[in-house]
């Protein structure tokens, strides 16, 4: 799935690599990192029944739904729910304020940048058609999931996904999302969705500034190291397949 990059990506693969950057921060985090509730938003519908690969099969999902069950875990729920939300100018100002907030004390230059962008028309504009041109919405919240989980492990995993299994994907993320209640709140789910939206544009769209700088591996490393403390999962353990994410 490729993000154009803007110029001002070129700052923001400097704000994710800079190692003495990140001590102005609570030790192990990001000024990249998504807020503590959209955190815990993503951390819980990730976890609340691990994404995994599903069967093929009604019947074959009959069979390890049972099998499950009878080892005491949670048969996986898919769904092709929508989560739509809309998203006032008020509330994305302030959440655009309330990351350039996370991002300023990095360095106002570069704050300045990355707020003159977010809050350009063309930047939405830009994820909306990428969203588009994989058959997504950047209106539904749980398109908006995948894109950032699917974003990650490629970055993570060096490769792209596959069509079908970016499908899967989608189908694993409504399935946890319609279980969280959290969620069902329209303005809950506008903040999250457009948190992740910020973070998946600019992570997507800064590897490859990252890779011509020659800070390829180590841009990685932080980036699996963020979705670690965003979802409590390792990407790099993580299969993508038709079926979607699965363990190993």
């Amino acid at each position: 799935m490729t993000i154009r990059s803007p110029m001002v990506f070129i700052a923001l693969t400097v704000l994710v690599l800079a190692p003495a950057a990140e001590a102005q921060f609570i030790p192990g985090t990001s000024p990249m990192d998504m807020s503590v509730q959209s955190r815990a938003l993503t951390s819980s519908v990730i976890n609340r029944n691990a994404l995994r690969g599903t069967a093929r099969s009604s019947t074959d999902r009959r069979s390890q739904s049972t099998g499950r069950r009878a080892a005491g875990i949670p048969s996986e729920t898919l769904s092709d729910a929508r989560f739509p939300f809309e998203a006032s100018p008020a509330l994305r100002k302030q959440v655009i304020s309330e990351f350039v907030d996370r991002v300023r004390s990095m360095g106002p230059e570069a704050a300045r940048a990355v707020e003159t962008e977010l809050s350009s028309a063309a930047f939405h504009q830009s994820f909306a058609n990428t969203m588009r041109a994989n058959g997504l919405a950047a209106d539904d919240a749980a398109d908006v999931l995948t894109v950032y989980l699917i974003v990650g492990w490629e970055i993570v995993r060096g490769t792209d996904a596959d069509p079908t299994a970016l499908r899967a994907v989608r189908r694993q993320v409504a399935g946890q999302m319609a279980g969280n209640a959290a969620l069902r709140d329209p303005t809950t789910r506008a903040r999250f969705a457009e948190e992740l939206k910020i973070i998946a544009a600019l992570l997507g769209g800064s590897a490859e500034n990252a890779k011509r700088e020659g800070n390829g591996t180590q841009f990685v490393a932080r980036v699996a190291a963020h979705y670690q403390r965003a979802m409590n999962r390792d990407f790099r353990a993580m299969r993508l397949t038709a079926q979607g994410f699965s363990d190993g």
